[in-house]
């Protein structure tokens, strides 16, 4: 059995989140909605609380330090200005240690007096403010303090999230407590609503404490105005205890009243509509989730082999069984691999910060727009696609877009734009990293290129094959070293980390006018489904999702670059025979699977079409390493090897070398 989390994993994960949602709230911060304000607040809050609980007092104290500067945000008295985001940032990066090894972090006495003693515009005669070890103690010690408290939950939606029962606990932990339940709104039984309160409360509360700590007790309801706090006379411990009127004790949970029953003439009311549940989710380890995954995947092959054991037998039993099992198979194989799938927006969050913290260190003002955030892909390729990514986000920052001087002179707006941007087509997602820089310079890059041997004096590159060469190891066009680039280190890091997902990077530039890179990848590196063919006696895989249709060819002579006519359209194909040097000759009827990818629409000609199945990838191996055209292998029902087939780029390949032929 796999070992449970213990408590310490727990904890670090939920910093985690809370670290990026504090990430998060600070990035996407209108300092005019109060809402916004309170989403910094409530981050800091629970995270405070969290490492409050497993006794990580430097980090409670610097939280606390932060969280009363916010506090002052939310009551209005200080604004949200660009220092306090800076300092709330440098909070957040250094409680990154807590998140990853669950592990209270070194004092840091000259952050927390710079938080302690922050004061936008504080004026001289105003006192200094509290030293850090004052900060943490909000009241004066011994003075107990009077509050008459309200509750009204308004909605099933506020009374699910918090339960009165377990905030007037919290209130009975903090003093004295005195609770007396309004029963008066209760309907009569037949009209009454389970999910609903229908109960108000109204307490009195004696505590040594200050009032945030008691406002903090309905910190997360989401509507403010459910509770409200009155703060009454302060006394100290030896004063009489003031007059007040008797409060009688109701538990929530007492039996009301019967309520007066409405009239005979009146219509009985409706029920309210029952709220819709909320989605519930559930945390899975991630290392059960692959072995899964690869469960499926053994299962997908050995259903593979029962069909085909099937297919050789008469008796109708077994054939109906194997059928009913690749169905049962498949439907699990789309469900497992659903739960892996993760929307790209997650990647894309944490590159904000890059370009915030990157473009301030270089002096530029640029604007992050991301687009698709919805597009969904395998947890391991975005997994390992966050790397590539802040290379290039790097690169755009530094060698693309120009300073504001450059970029005005230019007739362009002062401030940059970098656009990261995904979408789906089929089984293959783009991602497209564009920027509105300067461009590339090719004759830079030729030249680049020439000097360090890369290519001969003489070569004849198109714009295309020179963009490419920004890719080769130890390449830079930087005219000096900088802590951002100009080492010559990240871009073939990031061909290399992109292949590894058999995927492929296309650029665009036009001079003068930005930068575009656009990296294409497979929806999964798991199962897909896909159509097997035949041809010179091997077989091969076609992903299902890039197939069109299926139509016969007769028997032509061996040439590059034949069409066919398909319903009034002219589509070109190609011979997998020729393509890869197969022996022998073809049928005497070819059968053309018509494909669309990111070049148009492509007929591939094969001897045969064997049929759909599911197809469980498999890397080819450090021995063979990428081989062009093909983006992986899989294992047959009989034991065999199938090729998975890349179309795109087995396509732009033949291409490329007809051209090159024929000097097209």
């Amino acid at each position: 059995m796999t070992a449970q989390p213990s408590a310490n994993e727990l904890f670090q994960e939920e910093a985690r989140e809370l670290l990026q949602e504090l990430d998060a709230a600070l990035l996407d911060l209108d300092p005019a909605s109060g809402e916004a304000v309170n989403r910094v607040f409530r981050a800091l809050h629970s995270l405070k609380g969290a490492c409050d609980m497993f006794g990580l007092e430097a980090a409670v104290c610097l939280l606390h330090a932060v969280e009363s500067l916010w506090d002052r945000v939310r009551m209005g008295q200080i604004p949200a200005s660009g220092p306090l985001l800076d300092q709330t940032f440098a909070v957040k990066d250094r409680l990154e240690p807590v998140a990853l090894a669950g592990t209270d972090i070194d004092p840091d006495h000259g952050l927390l007096e710079a938080i302690v003693g922050f004061e936008p515009g504080r004026p001289a005669d105003q006192p200094a403010p509290e030293s850090p070890e004052q900060a943490l103690r909000s009241e004066p010690a011994g003075e107990t303090r009077g509050y008459r408290i309200q509750l009204a939950p308004s909605d099933p939606e506020h009374l699910r999230h918090s339960e009165p029962a377990l905030l007037l606990e919290e209130l009975e932990a903090l003093g004295s407590l005195r609770v007396q339940a309004d029963v008066s709104a209760v309907p009569p039984l037949e009209d009454l609503d389970p999910s609903r309160c229908h109960l108000r409360w109204e307490a009195t509360l004696e505590t040594d404490q200050g009032p945030d700590a008691v406002k903090d007790v309905f910190l997360f309801l989401n509507n403010a105005s459910d509770a409200r706090v009155e703060e009454l006379q302060a006394r100290r411990p030896d004063a009489p205890a003031p007059v007040d009127r008797e409060v009688a004790v109701s538990p929530a949970e007492q039996a009301p009243q019967a309520a007066p029953k409405a009239s005979a003439a009146e219509p009985p009311k409706a029920p309210a509509a029952r709220p819709k549940e909320p989605a519930q989710s559930l945390r899975v380890e991630a290392a059960k989730l692959d072995n899964l995954v690869n469960l499926v995947g053994e299962l997908v092959i050995a259903q593979a082999r029962l069909t085909q054991l099937a297919a050789g037998q008469t008796d109708s039993a077994l054939t109906g069984v194997a059928e009913e099992i690749e169905r049962l198979v498949g439907e699990l194989r789309d469900n497992t691999l659903g739960i892996r799938m993760l929307p790209i927006g997650t990647t894309f969050s944490r590159f904000r910060r890059l370009v915030r913290d990157l473009s301030a260190e270089l002096g530029k003002e640029i604007d992050l727009e991301a687009e698709g955030g919805e597009t969904e892909l395998d947890k391991t390729v975005i997994e390992q696609l966050g790397d590539p990514l802040v290379h290039l986000l790097r690169n755009s920052i530094d060698h693309g877009i120009e300073p504001a001087g450059e970029r005005l002179a230019a007739g362009k707006p002062a401030r940059g734009r970098i656009r990261l941007c995904a979408r789906q087509a089929g089984g293959t997602v783009f991602i497209r990293i564009e920027d509105d820089g300067r461009g590339l310079n090719v004759e830079r890059i030729r030249q680049k290129a020439q000097e360090r041997g890369l290519v001969p004096p003489d070569a004849r590159l198109s714009d295309q094959e020179c963009f490419q060469l920004i890719f080769a190891p130890g390449f830079s066009t930087a005219q000096q070293v900088t802590s951002v680039s100009g080492r010559g280190v990240g871009m073939d890091v990031v061909k290399r980390a992109i292949e590894s997902l058999r995927g492929k990077l296309d650029i665009d530039s036009p001079p003068g006018k930005g930068t575009a890179i656009t990296i294409q990848l497979p929806l999964t590196l798991a199962i897909i489904d896909g159509l097997q063919v035949r041809a010179g006696g091997e077989f091969y895989i076609i992903p299902l999702a890039l197939v069109e249709e299926c139509v016969e060819l007769a028997a032509e002579p061996q040439a590059r670059g034949r069409t066919i006519s398909l319903r009034g359209e002219t589509v070109p194909y190609v011979r997998l025979r020729e393509t890869f040097r197969l022996p022998g000759g073809p049928p005497a009827v070819e059968q053309v699977v018509v494909t669309r990818h990111e070049h148009g629409r492509t007929g591939i000609a094969v001897d045969d079409v064997v049929g759909q199945q599911q197809t469980v990838i498999k890397n080819l191996g450090r021995y063979l390493g990428h081989v062009p055209g093909i983006s992986g292998a899989t294992i047959n029902g009989d034991g065999s090897i199938a090729l998975i087939l890349d179309v795109g780029q087995l396509i732009h390949g033949v291409q490329r070398d007809f051209e090159q032929s024929w000097g097209g």
